[in-house]
Parts: structure tokens; sequence; C-alpha cells
């Protein structure tokens, strides 16, 4: 039976649906740009956003400036157009409190914290970003603070194989006594299997769900309570 000794989870679509979160916190921020003086409608809003997302990806800071930009000629007469993108940085940011993990993540969280084995994340973006994620799911307690690895901070972003690699490294197991789970096929799984580490896709009903599949998964789950019995059979862990 092989020996596991760390267990790393992606954050977005993996342990809250990021998909949801952003969409609603867009239509938010948009809603009440109108309010604030943007002359269109919030259908039209939110679709112009999600070019501007497209275009200058998600961790870009500027999404609202760029919205106001692109439709100036929408300005209500008098209205500062700062005002306007304050109104939508204030919007999504409020939304933010409704963040929630899924349920199958905290109780999976929960379950293999009993089991001794070392918990960790390992995932791309800006790094107070992840990590204010982390804290507003209120799930960072279930991590090992040495083994959140995030790509920002350390200079390696999936798919690279090296970030797995540098963080089994970093915490001291083998690749090849590591698990990754992950929804995304590709930068999540198939990197993952690459570094030698063995992959658990969570494929739900993320951005990832549909279309391609991983080549490399040991095991596909819709559910992450699923992965339990597995873990158990498999690596004999036990979860008390």
């Amino acid at each position: 039976m092989p020996e596991l000794g760390a267990i790393f989870f992606d954050v977005d679509d993996t342990l809250y649906s990021t998909s949801t979160f952003a969409a609603r916190a867009r239509r938010n921020a948009v809603e009440a740009m109108v309010a604030a003086g943007l002359d269109v409608s919030v259908d039209a809003g939110v679709a112009e956003l999600a070019d501007v997302v497209r275009e200058f990806s998600s961790n870009y800071g500027h999404h609202y400036d760029k919205l106001v930009l692109r439709l100036s000629r929408s300005l209500r007469p008098g209205v500062h157009p700062a005002l306007i993108v304050a109104a939508g940085v204030i919007a999504y940011h409020r939304t933010k409190d409704e963040m929630a993990p899924f349920d199958d993540a905290e109780a999976t969280l929960k379950a293999l914290s009993k089991s001794g084995i070392l918990l960790g994340v390992i995932s791309n973006g800006l790094t107070v970003k992840q990590a204010e994620k982390l804290l507003r799911l209120h799930l960072e307690k279930y991590f090992e603070s040495s083994a959140i690895f995030i790509s920002e901070e350390i200079g390696v972003a999936k798919p690279h194989p090296k970030i797995f690699l540098l963080a089994c490294e970093s915490v001291g197991v083998d690749p090849k006594n590591a698990l990754y789970i992950g929804d995304n096929p590709k930068k999540d799984i198939d990197s993952a299997h690459d570094a030698g580490l063995h992959t658990c896709w969570r494929k739900g009903s993320g951005k990832h769900a549909l279309g391609l599949e991983p080549e490399h998964a040991d095991l596909v789950v819709d559910d992450l309570r699923e992965m339990i019995p597995w873990l158990e059979e498999v690596f004999g862990v036990d979860c008390g």
C-alpha cells in the first residue's frame, strides 16, 4: 500500500464556487454603477465587463476603470467617472461577505484533518487575493501555513510541473507520496501528474465541468466526500 504524506488542494472552483461568486459580484457591481450614473442596461454592462475580464484577465486590478472608459459616452451628465468606478468596487467587495465553501469541501477537510496527513494549498493567483479567499471561507484552519503555495509568491504557476515539485520539496514529501485535488483538467490534474503526484479531479459544476477531460486523473469525483473511502482503500488513510 503506497504511503501518503501530503494532500494539496486547488482553491478556485475546488473549495468554493469561484464561477458563481464572480458572476454574482460582477453583476452587483454593474447594478451599483448603473445606479451611480452609468446609463446602460445592467445586462449590457455585465456583457461589456465580461469582455474586459477576458481581455485583461481576472487578476487585473482596474476592470471597472476600463468598463467606464469603454462606456464613457453612456455616463449621465455631471457624474464624475471615478464615483461610478468606486460604486462598482464597493459593491463587488460587499459581495465577498457572501462567500462560502462548498459543503463537501468543509466536510472533507474536517475529516482529513483527523488523519494526521499534511494538508496544503497549491493555487495560481495573487498572493493576498488567494489568502483572503481562504480566510473568508474560514478554511485556513485546516491547512498548514508552511504548506500554502501561491504562484505569485513563489514565481511559478500551473500548469508548469515545477510548482508542484517546489511545494513537495518545501514540505519534505516525495511527489509520489502526495495527492493534488483540482478542477482544471490540464492545469491542475495533468500537470500534477507530470510532476509525479497522485491526482483527483473535482469535476463538479465549475467552468471546467464540461469539455476537455484530464488524461491522468487517478480519481474523478463530483463531491469531494467521495474521496474519503478511496483514500482509505488505496492509501490506508484513517480519517477517524
